[in-house]
């Protein structure tokens, strides 16, 4: 790795690129029961670089074991500000002002990114899923413990989970039409293209699932869990219009029919 590092440093100083040293960060992904026992010596036109805690990139706090801890208490602090503003706000505006303002400074804040650190299932996400319930309590004028699915219809407004399926669901759409970069083109492989039984989910155009063999990093991943909400809503769906060939369908109409008529 430091024969690495050095070789870039003469690539950037021939192609007249400064590389600020002070600003560099050392992540290792790594199993939380897997600790570093040995002294790591990674250094960068002689400063030593140490690893940290997390790396901030465009605005996700990224950690070394990807459960998002860093980025949930940022996030959970954000959240909680808004849920104080909707709280005050919510006596003097009508409640389609209020449910735009929830999009608005609510809402904003808790999608960004959220299909890439809202994945997994652990105590940090439901952290963030219980801020999300606290505020559609209050845009209702509901009870603190009110049950919250009724209030979530009432709204039309999508559970976090459920809004990270749509967003997985469209991510296999976007890669069968090439909407995508073309470095996440071809992650996905339609069933029938690998034999020829008459199954359910091959006829309902599910796609090849990805063999895993961990939870966090393996089944957590946007691949694999962006194949089974596709299989998932293609199954379960009883729509023609999910069963024919999904990549050929307007992504707007997708989204319109799953948000009406499943979720």
């Amino acid at each position: 790795m430091n024969f690495d590092l050095r070789q870039l440093v003469l690539w950037l100083k021939a192609n007249k690129i400064s590389l600020n040293t002070s600003k560099t960060e050392l992540l290792i992904f790594r199993h939380p029961n897997k600790p570093i026992n040995y002294d790591l010596k990674i250094k960068l036109q002689g400063k030593r670089l140490l690893p940290s805690n997390y790396v901030k990139y465009l605005g996700i706090l990224i950690d070394p074991h990807l459960n998002w801890s860093y980025h949930t208490d940022l996030l959970a602090s954000k959240l909680s500000r808004t849920i104080g503003m909707l709280s005050k706000i919510r006596h003097f505006v009508s409640n389609i002002t209020l449910r735009n303002i929830y999009f608005g400074i609510f809402s904003s804040i808790l999608m960004y990114g959220a299909q890439i650190w809202g994945q997994v299932h652990n105590r940090h996400i439901n952290r963030i899923i219980r801020l999300q319930n606290k505020a559609i309590r209050i845009i209702n004028f509901a009870n603190y413990q009110e049950p919250t699915a009724n209030l979530f219809n009432n709204s039309k407004v999508l559970k976090f989970k459920d809004n990270i399926a749509l967003k997985n669901y469209l991510y296999v759409h976007d890669s069968f039409s090439g909407n995508l970069p073309s470095v996440l083109r071809n992650n996905f492989e339609y069933l029938h293209d690998f034999h020829n039984h008459n199954t359910r989910n091959s006829t309902s155009y599910c796609v090849k699932l990805p063999k895993n063999r961990t939870q966090a990093y393996g089944i957590n991943s946007i691949k694999s869990q962006s194949g089974r909400s596709w299989n998932y809503f293609q199954v379960n769906c009883s729509s023609d219009q999910l069963y024919s060939k999904s990549k050929d369908i307007c992504k707007k109409q997708i989204k319109k029919f799953i948000l009406n008529k499943y979720i």
